[in-house]
């Protein structure tokens, strides 16, 4: 861990911010649990704004490897927020301009450290200040302190959208419900789709790309017909849930300009 966020480095040189005068959101995936798909999901997010040619800002507040920055290391940056010097720097960072999206992965070891300094600031009502719509990406399982945790930020955020993202390799049979209400006026969703283990290997490789997959398969590796289909249709789901959301947030936006 750094002792502070470095900022991370630019997109590749054929991209360009196309925000276009739409939101620009600050993703948050969390979980007080370990192994539930939550840097899978700050990786992807990461990885669908890059291929669409667009600027994105990526932070790593996990302390175990594969991390996020070990996936991305030219885009994503480690942060630590066990010292004030490094919450400035992080905290600063993320409402620092709102041009380009970010995206915070949050391991389970800073969960609690960083919802209580973004309650006692006031990060996300800042944040909304600034143009900047912060969307929790909570990552449930069957863990009674992962319906705890989720209670507790439905209360301590109160407007902020809180969305249950579900990886069914852990989560499979876990019904959203009373435990984890959707609490957002976001008409969205996140569910992960299972994959087989040899598939699941593969994308867990540092230096898999979800973005270059679909032209470009990993060179050294065999992967069958079948296989490369079912990761590509893996894929387009969850790039069209992203969608899906990105579009709320733009509708939201359109109609907080009308009111």
């Amino acid at each position: 861990m750094c002792a502070s966020a470095v900022a991370p480095r630019e997109a590749p040189r054929n991209s360009a911010p196309t925000r276009a005068g739409g939101p620009a959101p600050l993703y948050i995936v969390c979980s007080p649990s370990r192994r539930v798909g939550k840097t899978l999901v700050a990786r992807f997010l990461t990885e669908y704004h890059l291929a669409d040619g667009r600027l994105v800002a990526a932070f790593d507040l996990a302390d175990e490897a594969p991390q996020l920055t070990d996936y991305l290391p030219r885009h994503a940056a480690a942060a630590d927020i066990s010292g004030i010097h490094g919450q400035m720097a992080l905290f600063d960072g993320l409402i620092a301009g709102n041009e380009m999206p970010k995206v915070i992965d949050v391991g389970h070891r800073a969960f609690g450290l960083f919802f209580a300094i973004a309650h006692k600031i006031g990060l996300f009502d800042e944040a909304r200040r600034r143009g900047i719509e912060p969307v929790i990406l909570f990552m449930i399982d069957p863990d009674p302190k992962a319906e705890k945790a989720y209670s507790l930020l439905r209360r301590s955020f109160p407007g902020t959208s809180l969305l249950p993202a579900r990886n069914l390799t852990v989560a499979k049979g876990l019904r959203y419900g009373d435990a984890f209400p959707h609490a957002s006026t976001l008409a969205a969703s996140l569910e992960i789709s299972e994959l087989g283990p040899p598939l699941r290997s593969l994308v867990d490789r540092p230096g898999f790309s979800f973005a270059d997959f679909p032209q470009r398969p990993p060179a050294g590796t065999r992967v069958s017909a079948k296989a490369r289909d079912e990761l590509v249709t893996w894929i387009r789901r969850l790039r069209f849930q992203l969608r899906e959301i990105e579009l709320c947030l733009i509708y939201e936006q359109i109609l907080s300009g009308l009111r």
